[in-house]
């Protein structure tokens, strides 16, 4: 057996000279011009296949320490600061306990120096508990950004989705208390320098196609929507986005990890067509097409671009007909398309409470739910359902949510609809009309209660009694950022109640509040 003795018997452990055990000949005496004084017998090594592995490692380490002094971080608040800013020590005790949470308070000291991560690893290891979610093993959630991890261990220094995932790491670790905010700098830097790359990839065919270019995408994106403030879903990635899945074709429906990335894109890209009245195009149609319905997940999706679908022609209907009289033609397509409307709604409301109880939401007393971040700045904002709805998931909670605001967008597209035919001098006044208006209206409010009831878990509130809270504990962040598409769309709903729109400002404050830099 190799032994640090036996090393430092044969010269290995000098300070002059350290063998890389690479053959025939040891590359560091090659590189340092030094004799080198021979290799144990073959047997005597452990792992000999991971010494090329090991050495690339150990080149990518030094790579990264080298090119890591064209970004300046500085830990050293405390001297910045006053001698009254927190110690190294107590602004990473937190952090440390978020990182060991099966340690008590006693044995959190006792952790081996060598075990004491420095910040960039515990910001990225912070990361991957914050924003990504693993599919569950019942096979209900498809998972959040659950590739990420290992497309980031693959990934170079200072390659894209590398400064991706550093940009959002540090940006992240600004939310556990003042003594990081110096911090928001880093981030900032490392978002600027990955934003710089992606223009730079973007005139490379081959390499804006690979799935590290479109998962830095995506954080990109999210790094601009939590901690930029900025409102518009994708900005202007839009098309960039689009470009790529376009050009990645049917090919990524076939690999998991790629799938992954591709669900999560097109949950980005439906969501600013939602809210901007876009309608999807054929590709994106063709590929719902092509999917197994019976997965919860991706009867979902379905439901949400054929509203989308509906809601952008009414919308364009809507924006058409300025002119009275309304001409005929246009009174019988807005009457072609309230009846595809209200057939496609019947689904929507039907199917949902098929499925199996996994998938359906626990309905629990807002005092039976607590916090799942250890610091106690996540306040409760106001509150105005005497229920909360419990998901299994981050991920579950968004997905349904997602569905109740995409209903909340196409009825009141239907009520325009029904609005449009009634204003017709061509047309009498239809009862049934007004009665689905005033329908569509007390089923808008429904909506938007479930809404309401949901926001708490994607804020990073569980039900206390709940056995797989350590499953609930992934994706804290990611939830928070998720929960801005279904406030938003309360924000601009015409029917939901006051009460339900002011709470929604609320949290798109409080979360911008306490995640935007600067």
């Amino acid at each position: 057996m190799l032994t640090v003795q036996s090393l430092k018997g044969q010269g290995r452990l000098t300070g002059t000279s350290k063998c890389d055990c690479v053959r025939p000949r040891c590359g560091r005496c090659i590189r340092r011009r030094l004799a080198c004084s021979g290799y144990p017998q073959d047997e005597s090594f452990i792992f000999l296949d991971e010494n090329d592995v090991a050495q690339r490692n150990s080149e990518r380490a030094r790579s990264r320490r080298n090119e890591s002094q064209m970004i300046p971080i500085s830990f050293d608040l405390a001297a910045s600061q006053g001698s009254s800013a927190p110690t190294f020590t107590e602004r990473t005790s937190t952090l440390r306990k978020q990182l060991y949470h099966w340690l008590n308070e006693r044995e959190l000291t006792e952790i081996p120096p060598v075990l004491q991560l420095d910040m960039e690893t515990q910001a990225v290891s912070r990361f991957f508990v914050n924003w990504t979610l693993y599919p569950c093993n019942l096979g209900l959630s498809p998972g959040y950004m659950d590739q990420v991890p290992k497309l980031y261990s693959n990934a170079a220094p200072h390659s894209i989705l590398w400064l991706a995932v550093q940009a959002v790491a540090f940006a992240d670790m600004k939310y556990y208390g003042p003594g990081y905010d110096q911090l928001s700098a880093t981030a900032l830097q490392y978002y600027g320098l990955a934003l710089a790359l992606l223009r730079t990839l973007a005139a490379d065919e081959e390499r804006i196609l690979d799935d590290q270019v479109l998962a830095a995408l995506l954080l990109i994106d999210d790094f601009e929507s939590l901690f930029l403030g900025r409102t518009e879903p994708l900005g202007p990635h839009s098309q960039g986005l689009k470009h790529i899945l376009h050009a990645r074709g049917d090919a990524q429906l076939f690999r998991r990890s790629s799938f992954s990335l591709w669900l999560l894109a097109l949950h980005r890209l439906v969501a600013r067509q939602i809210l901007l009245y876009e309608e999807p195009d054929d590709q994106q149609m063709a590929w719902i097409d092509k999917l197994d319905l019976d997965w919860v997940p991706l009867r979902i999706f379905s439901d949400i671009y054929k509203m989308n679908v509906l809601s952008s022609e009414a919308n364009k209907l809507r924006q058409g007909e300025n002119s009275r009289p309304i001409p005929r033609e246009s009174i019988e397509q807005a009457r072609q398309l309230a009846d595809s409307t209200l057939l496609l709604l019947r689904s929507v409301e039907t199917w949902p409470m098929m499925t199996i109880d996994h998938w359906k939401a626990e309905t629990v007393d807002p005092n039976t739910i607590s916090e799942t971040d250890s610091l106690p700045n996540l306040p409760m904002p106001q509150f105005t359902c005497p229920r909360v709805l419990s998901y299994h998931d981050i991920w579950s909670a968004y997905m349904w949510s997602f569905h109740a605001a995409s209903q909340i967008i196409l009825r009141e597209s239907l009520i325009d609809t029904f609005e449009l035919i009634g204003l017709s001098q061509l047309e009498a006044g239809d009862p049934e009309d007004t009665d689905q208006i005033q329908h569509q209206t007390e089923v808008i409010h429904r909506l938007s209660a479930v809404l309401i009831r949901s926001f708490p878990q994607l804020l990073g509130f569980v039900h206390k009694d709940t056995s797989e809270g350590h499953f609930r504990l992934q994706g804290g962040t990611a939830g928070r950022a998720l929960v801005l598409f279904p406030m938003r769309v309360l924000q601009m709903s015409s029917f939901s109640p006051p009460e339900h729109k002011q709470t929604a400002l609320a949290v798109i404050e409080w979360v911008n509040s306490t995640y935007r830099l600067g």
